[in-house]
This record gives structure tokens, sequence and C-alpha cells, in this order.
């Protein structure tokens, strides 16, 4: 059984980084454009006016910010908010449209009925279209993106590697080692996981397989010690497994020279330098959440594998070569990214960064394409790894020659 740390001490209150418990005002002033989802929308109900004797007013509201954000909150409300004028036959109108089949209310009870539907109190993940926004915004692109002027992202230049890297047959499937029933027990775990957290625990240890040394795994570990690409609008990112080096691989005056970029966790023992990433959902989940999650990851992966390798060489050139990979499972379905940093530079941006599908498995139809996909899962671990320990391998060179040479 696979064995993860993922209950990290609690952070000294002075070690907590400026993390939102949610999305800030922030957030949303600095979108280029604020998608229709329903974190904008609360959002655009929170910042609304609201009658006295239901809810806090605007003055109340404010005072719960900071004088920066409060000027925010004003300059937002004085423009009117979220431009929803491209929408058409949603909203109020087709609400009350739908009603109108309905027994009409009395004229007391519509005037006593709030006009704006209450808030449903059901969980809505911060991995929203708006969150995608805000990572273009940045520099972070998603599979498939495309430049406003229409320049489609070059593929990692590297990527021929990755694929005659993947397709290897994977020893620990061979039929001596993974046999028929093995997989019928994987199809049966799979159907029955209803949750992700059962989906986690049951199914992804099959595809995992037998981990030698359970240090250099670990997940479900918010990566609050990491800087955040958008200047404190994110949520940390928390993939559900990553593949790191042992602390202890790398030279102590790199990982504090470089810890805001290659050390996720102020839990010390943690893996670092992460360049493997899963990210897992329940078969009620969305796929969508899945792969920005993925592109968050593993924008953060590549920029600490990025920096690991200027440290070594500062006139290093990513030239589009990826050194990180991210995955998704849900359902069966088993999808491989690579991460990697561009080496254009545009909007005054110092680095962007680039998700790109490797490929995507069925893995439940037949033992055949199970061996296939999971058997790409696995070199793909394996050989991002190999990345990682050739730019420590570098680092630590460089490191000793810097107090050699002092």
């Amino acid at each position: 059984m696979l064995l993860l740390r993922n209950n990290p001490q609690p952070l000294r209150k002075e070690e907590k980084p400026a993390y939102p418990a949610r999305l800030p005002p922030a957030f949303w002033d600095k979108l280029s454009e604020v998608p229709l989802t329903k974190n904008a929308l609360r959002e655009l109900e929170r910042r609304k006016p609201h009658q006295p004797g239901t809810q806090p007013n605007t003055a109340q509201h404010l005072d719960e910010h900071s004088p920066t954000e409060r000027e925010r909150i004003k300059r937002f409300a004085r423009i009117g908010g979220p431009d929803l004028s491209h929408l058409r036959g949603v909203g109020m109108g087709d609400r009350r449209s739908h009603l109108g089949r309905q027994k009409r209310p009395s004229a007391s009870a519509s005037e006593s009925t709030p006009t704006v539907p209450p808030t449903s109190t059901k969980k809505t993940s911060p991995y929203d279209r708006a969150f995608q926004q805000l990572l273009i915004d940045h520099g972070i692109y998603p599979d498939n993106y495309e430049y406003p002027s229409g320049q489609v992202l070059p593929p990692p230049e590297n990527l021929e590697e990755i694929m005659q890297t993947i397709v290897k047959p994977q020893p620990s499937l061979s039929p001596s080692r993974f046999t028929r029933e093995d997989f019928e027990q994987f199809k049966r775990a799979n159907a029955r996981a209803r949750k992700e957290w059962q989906v986690i625990s049951d199914v992804i240890p099959i595809i995992e397989g037998k981990v030698m040394d359970s240090s250099y795994v670990s997940g479900q570990v918010p990566f609050t010690n990491l800087e955040d690409p958008t200047g404190g609008l994110l949520v940390p990112g928390n993939p559900d497994r990553y593949y790191g080096a042992r602390p202890e691989q790398l030279d102590r005056e790199v990982r504090i020279q470089l810890n805001k970029h290659i050390v996720p966790s102020t839990q010390h023992d943690l893996p670092i330098v992460p360049n493997f990433f899963l990210n897992v959902k329940g078969p009620g989940g969305t796929p969508e959440v899945a792969e920005h999650q993925a592109c968050y990851d593993g924008a953060l992966g590549a920029r600490g594998m990025n920096s690991l390798q200027r440290y070594s060489d500062p006139e290093w050139d990513a030239n589009n070569k990826a050194y990180t990979l991210t995955s998704t499972y849900q359902k069966g379905h088993l999808n491989i990214y690579a991460i990697y940093p561009l080496s254009r530079a545009s909007l005054e941006m110092p680095r962007e960064y680039a998700m790109m599908q490797i490929n995507a498995y069925a893995i439940t139809g037949n033992i055949d394409n199970f061996r296939i996909g999971v058997g790409a899962y696995r070199n793909a671990r394996d050989w991002a790894k190999q990345k990682r320990d050739e730019a420590i391998r570098r680092a630590n060179e460089t490191a000793a020659r810097n107090r050699r040479d002092t």
C-alpha cells in the first residue's frame, strides 16, 4: 500500500504566505474578461447594495477590506460590475418567463420577495473559466491555446524524445507481473469508486504500481510556500499526487536561494522540485476542472525546474523544451500533458508557460489498453525523475564550485 505523508504540521503564523482563503476582489478586477461563472455571479451579488434588514449594506462590506481593496470595489461598482450585455436568453428574464407558467404570486408577496434568487450553498470550485482566464492573463496557457493574433503555441522541441520514452514496454506490466486477474480487480475498484477520495485510495495505487521509495511522492498538500505567479490572486496549487526529490538531494544553499520556486511546502521533509503531477476527479467531477488544475500545478513545476536549470547556467534558454509532465484521471480516462516554458516572452511577461496534451488513454476497455496507458504513465514518471535528477546534479556541482571559488 502506498503511504503518503499528506498531513503537514501546522505552519507557524509568520510562515503563512498571503494566499487568499477565497478569490479576492482583486482577482476579478484584474481579469481581462470576466466570464459568466457561479463564482463571478456570487462576487457580483456580494458587491451589490442590499436592502436594510437583510444583509450587511455596502458600507459594512467595505469596512471589511483594506483601503486599496475598498477603492477597487468602488471602481468596479462604478463601472457596473461584470459586463453581461452579451448574454441572451438567460438570467432573470428567462426565469420570469419560466415562472409565468406557474401560479402568479400575490402583489404583497411579490413586493416582499427579493428579485435575486438566494445564493446556492452548493460548493463551487475555484478552478473555473475565470481561473483559467487569469492564468492566461499571466502567461500560463492551456492546451490548444492560440494567441489573439491567431498564432498557435509551438510544441515542445523534445516532444519526439518524450513520445519515444513513454511508448516503451513497461516491465512492471508484463503478463507475468500484471495478470488478467489484476486487470479485473482494477476494473472492479474503478466501478466501485463513486467519490474522488475512493478513486485516489483504491484506483490510483493500481495505476501507479509499487513505489520503491515513498519519500519521493506526496499529495493533497497545498503548495503554500511557492510564490504565486499572479501576485497573490490564486489559491495555492494542490495536486492529488506529485513526485519530486528528497530535500537532502539538493544542496542546502540552492534550496535556500530558490526556496519560493522549488520547495512547495514549509513541511521541510516533503519532496521538492516536483515535476510530475496527477490530478484526479470522481465520476461526477468535471474534466475541465482537472485540466485547469493540471495546467496550474504543472506551470509551478515547470517554473521550478527552469529556475533550477538557470541556477547552473544563467544563460540557460529552455528553447520550448519540456522537463515537467502532468496527468489527469477520471472514469477510466488517463491524460498526459507536457508543461514547458516558452522561449519567447510576449506582452512584457518575463516567461510564459504552455501545456500540450501528449496522449490520452482509455484504460478500462481491455488489458492491452491498460498496459499501454498505464505503461505510458509510469514511463513518463520515470522520465521526469531522470530530468529532475540531472538538473539537481548540475546545480549541486555549481554550488560546490561557487564555494571553492570563494
